[in-house]
């Protein structure tokens, strides 16, 4: 009992005397600029907080709270204090000076560029912040997708069980490469485009009677895309428009009911596909939210997506981001959603990973603001992808990317009553891309 009486006592002092030290403002403001003045990071976050969650809302305050996050590299709480200090002063010197840094420490160079709009000339002098520049940078990219669906078929009678007729294409592998170019359009605006270039192998069999009539032919995609990227108070705007070319020519069969037999033709088609988007992000704290939303016309489809994704910080900063996205995906009379779960994280100072899992057909599906579009013949089942990007040297950057893909192919045969019916076959595409930017 004895004890429980000190516990009591020795709990209403430090309560008591918590409560003392936020007695008033005079209070609150000489013992967070003491703890200020001594460094102090730790216990000037967690007085700050009380204070302001007790009524003690100021500049000063917002200012010093902002530092000690940010001297603790605790970037994504920094920022919440610096801008809420802005609202009290917006033309704070060293406020601005904080702010921008903490910006750039974390990635959010379009931020930072957006508020040295308020940067008084002398502050500018100083931090000398990059001037925009008509090409920004340069950003390339290529590589390869290797697919197993034509070892798949080497197990299969695409005319069984009938013996018939069956008809398949087979996807084979890819060549991809691309180069785009970053604008500065003012401080708020900057624009990216860029030109795509896909082949990719194919195979056309159709088997007659245990005959096969085989033709090997090629698809090219070309593509075109555009986004633009607005600030505007803390928000994210970026519409965007990719364009699609598709050539190629396909071995067709016909039925001769005269003559009884099959004529082969080869037919050229060419056609124009498009996807538009358009995403609003905004970082509230150590969590960032991003809404999408897209319209596109693909494979003589019409598709409707919309998309929410939250990345959170766990950490306070950038080392750790977790991102959990879900996407609805309407195409014609059919819906779906499309599961999406990524980690990224610093595994050195200079090099940075990333690993997702996708999971819902990601066929039609567009990511990353329209620039990335799976108009692809076949379902993908889910797709797992790692990257790591690295600084080469101050001014380049590397990327490797590595993406699986479980896909699902349909072909034709014909069954035991001679009506000709579709079938699938699993199979498997791996893809890996290497890219380079140049920071000019």
């Amino acid at each position: 009992m004895y004890k429980i009486i000190i516990l009591f006592f020795s709990f209403f002092i430090v309560i008591s005397g918590v409560a003392q030290d936020m007695s008033n403002s005079a209070v609150v403001e000489q013992h967070s600029e003491q703890l200020y003045s001594d460094e102090n990071w730790t216990k000037l976050t967690e007085y700050g907080n009380k204070a302001i969650a007790a009524g003690y809302d100021y500049f000063y305050l917002r200012q010093r709270v902002g530092a000690a996050y940010y001297n603790q590299k605790k970037y994504m709480q920094a920022v919440t204090h610096f801008e809420k200090a802005l609202k009290f002063n917006s033309s704070d010197k060293l406020t601005l000076e904080y702010l921008y840094y903490t910006y750039i420490f974390l990635g959010r160079t379009a931020e930072a560029r957006a508020l040295t709009v308020l940067f008084p000339v002398r502050l500018k002098y100083l931090l000398k912040p990059p001037k925009n520049k008509i090409i920004e940078s340069i950003y390339t990219e290529g590589g390869v997708a290797l697919s197993n669906l034509n070892d798949s078929f080497k197990n299969i009678s695409i005319d069984a069980p009938a013996n018939t007729y069956g008809e398949a294409t087979i996807t084979k592998n890819m060549q991809y490469w691309h180069i785009g170019l970053n604008h500065q359009l003012g401080h708020r605006w900057s624009v990216y485009h860029g030109y795509s270039n896909i082949k990719i192998d194919l195979t056309r069999d159709i088997k007659i009677a245990d005959k096969d009539t085989l033709d090997n032919y090629k698809l090219t995609q070309h593509d075109y895309y555009i986004g633009l990227t607005g600030q505007f108070r803390g928000i994210a705007i970026s519409p965007a428009f990719h364009f699609i070319n598709v050539n190629f020519g396909k071995l067709n069969a016909g039925y001769n009911l005269i003559n009884s037999t099959y004529l082969f033709k080869k037919k050229d088609t060419t056609f124009i596909n498009y996807a538009t988007s358009i995403s609003l992000a905004k970082t509230v704290g150590i969590f960032s939210f991003n809404l999408t939303s897209g319209f596109a016309q693909l494979n003589g489809l019409t598709q409707f997506q919309e998309g929410f994704s939250l990345s959170y910080y766990p950490l306070k900063n950038t080392n750790f981001v977790g991102t959990t996205s879900i996407v609805y995906l309407n195409e014609d009379t059919e819906s779906r959603f499309i599961e999406i779960q990524k980690f990224g994280f610093k595994i050195i100072p200079k090099l940075w990973a990333e690993a997702g899992i996708y999971y819902g057909n990601l066929q039609n599906y567009c990511e990353n603001n329209a620039f990335v579009v799976f108009n692809t013949s076949d379902k993908i089942l889910y797709k797992c992808d790692f990257s790591i990007t690295c600084p080469l040297l101050k001014h380049f950057e590397f990327s490797l990317r590595y993406d699986y893909f479980s896909k699902e192919n349909l072909y034709y045969r014909t069954n035991n009553i001679n009506k000709i019916e579709p079938a699938t076959v699993n199979y498997n595409t791996q893809t890996i891309i290497g890219g380079v930017k140049w920071n000019i």
